[in-house]
């Protein structure tokens, strides 16, 4: 159904099949590479997702980029209100992704902590790169902001904490910059920058929640994530009790 905001917001753009369209279209012009294989040359795009709500959205992308033979970096959020990495089901699904061949960051929200300076904030960095590694035992190498204002903005040296900043000026002054943060375009529709822009390399970033089987309102999208882990929860305590020899009493 085509409404007002479809046509303007681009809701078939966020599909699954369109999404495998856009690699195809990136892999025409651009080389994907890793944050810490990138030195400046022409030709490369950084491709990175920010695992806001759904490890289980962020497989089902790494499975078509590695059927599509490109790579890419998945950045963890510790945080996150819709997933837990200690759970079982999410460590599996991370340890799926290393094993498709991509890697993992650290996506750290700084505001957890009340951070204000960067002697603090590589403290903090340094300390939620050791439990990811801990955890999946790989080493993250990269980490990117959660929601950045002006401080996390302001942070522009090449490494805090042990890793590479996303936001260094070499990964945001010298190359392109396209995102699709709350689910829609806010600035350029990637599928046209990735073949219209001035810049010899690109910083792709995407969220995978907001990548969908169907077409969606990115309102959808994001309740499909809440609700479907609420569900996923209820599941589970009704398989624990079944197992258990238990009842779920309600009236």
């Amino acid at each position: 159904m085509e409404t007002e905001n479809s046509l303007k917001y681009f809701f078939k753009d966020f599909t699954r099949t369109n999404y495998r369209s856009i690699l195809k279209k990136a892999k025409t012009k651009f080389s994907f590479k890793f944050f810490e294989e990138y030195k400046g040359e022409p030709g490369i795009v950084l491709w990175r997702h920010d695992v806001d709500y759904s490890l289980q959205a962020a497989v089902k992308l790494a499975l078509i980029e590695n059927e599509e033979d490109v790579k890419s970096t998945y950045f963890l959020l510790p945080h996150s209100d819709l997933y837990n990495l200690l759970e079982a089901e999410n460590r599996d699904a991370v340890k799926k992704i290393l094993q498709l061949g991509h890697h993992i960051g650290l996506h750290f929200d700084c505001s957890f902590y009340n951070i204000n300076n960067e002697e603090s904030l590589s403290d903090f960095l340094a300390f939620e790169k050791s439990i990811i590694e801990k955890i999946f035992e790989t080493e993250v190498k990269v980490f990117s902001f959660h929601n950045p204002f002006s401080f996390e903005l302001g942070c522009k040296e090449p490494e805090y904490g042990g890793m590479i900043n996303t936001y260094a000026d070499l990964f945001f002054s010298k190359t392109g910059y396209c995102s699709d943060s709350n689910g829609y375009w806010r600035y350029k529709r990637l599928d046209d920058f990735l073949l219209n822009n001035d810049f010899a390399s690109l910083q792709i970033l995407t969220h995978p929640e907001w990548w969908q089987e169907v077409e969606m309102s990115p309102k959808q999208r994001v309740w499909r994530c809440i609700d479907g882990r609420a569900e996923k929860n209820k599941t589970n305590y009704n398989e624990f009790l079944k197992v258990n020899g238990r009842e779920n009493i309600d009236w």
